[in-house]
């Protein structure tokens, strides 16, 4: 193996070579605390599973300090190392073949080069860079929204929805009067109170919500006040009432205004 170099030194050394990732079988043999013999446990799993030379797996002869017989040493890939592993069929090999996974995919995600190479390659630099700012911009702005949200989480059950009702100021328009002169109506029929607010009996019938809205002091700090609204039904009784209250005045208008004539 020419330019061996280890790149990963987590639950099992990982070594790189001309742009293959290997795993020493003989590493791999200690880390699963197999009982057999290396090169008896090594030789029956390429027979067993059927592991190619050259493309699984790769052996070399390398001589020994005491200059005896050269010792023959297993390299084998990632995908041949999971398999290994998983065979073994215990806690160890599972949690070895998972850590190789996740090796894999920092590798193909580019996301796992070395220090040495960051620094010799500057592109690479500026994409981590840009990767990291992209990011950091992405979790300030969920963030944020999270903040925005979270007071019209926190109010949802106590604000109805204004969508189907609409404000005094709007039923008024539609009664043909004005605003103050129909919140002084609707107090002088006992349907408003003193605050504007409905009696509840006007509310059990339908005719009115009362949703809650915010407002801002000088300050900056907000606040909360109640908003009377008038749903569809309620338009409709108010005005029957309304035209109730109003026409007999209307016709004695008239005939006042005719014997004056």
């Amino acid at each position: 193996m020419d330019n061996l170099r280890v790149i990963e030194t987590g639950v099992l050394p990982v070594y790189e070579s001309d742009d293959r990732r290997l795993v020493s079988a003989r590493e791999l043999h200690a880390a699963l605390g197999s009982g057999w013999q290396f090169s008896d446990w090594i030789q029956d799993r390429i027979a067993k599973y059927g592991f190619v030379e050259g493309q699984e797996f790769f052996k070399v002869s390398c001589k020994t300090p005491a200059g005896g017989r050269p010792r023959i040493e297993y390299w084998l890939t990632l995908d041949c190392a999971k398999e290994i592993a998983m065979v073994e069929n215990n806690e160890q090999g599972r949690r070895i073949r998972r850590y190789l996974i996740e090796v894999e995919k920092r590798y193909r995600s580019g996301l796992a080069l070395s220090a040495e190479q960051m620094l010799a390659d500057p592109d690479f630099l500026v994409e981590l860079a840009i990767r990291y700012r992209d990011e950091r911009n992405a979790r300030l702005a969920a963030e944020a929204k999270v903040a925005e949200l979270t007071p019209k989480a926190e109010f949802h059950d106590r604000v109805a929805s204004s969508r189907d009702a609409m404000s005094i100021r709007e039923a008024a328009k539609l009664l043909g009067t004005g605003q103050n002169r129909l919140f002084a109506w609707l107090r002088g029929q006992r349907i408003l109170m003193a605050d504007n607010q409905p009696y509840q009996e006007y509310l059990d019938a339908g005719y009115f919500r009362v949703i809650e809205q915010t407002w801002t002091d000088k300050a900056g700090e907000v606040h909360l006040s109640p908003k009377t609204l008038v749903t569809g039904k309620g338009l409709a009784w108010l005005q029957k009432r309304w035209d109730a209250y109003h026409r007999p005045e209307r016709a004695l208008r008239v005939v006042e205004t005719a014997s004056h004539q």
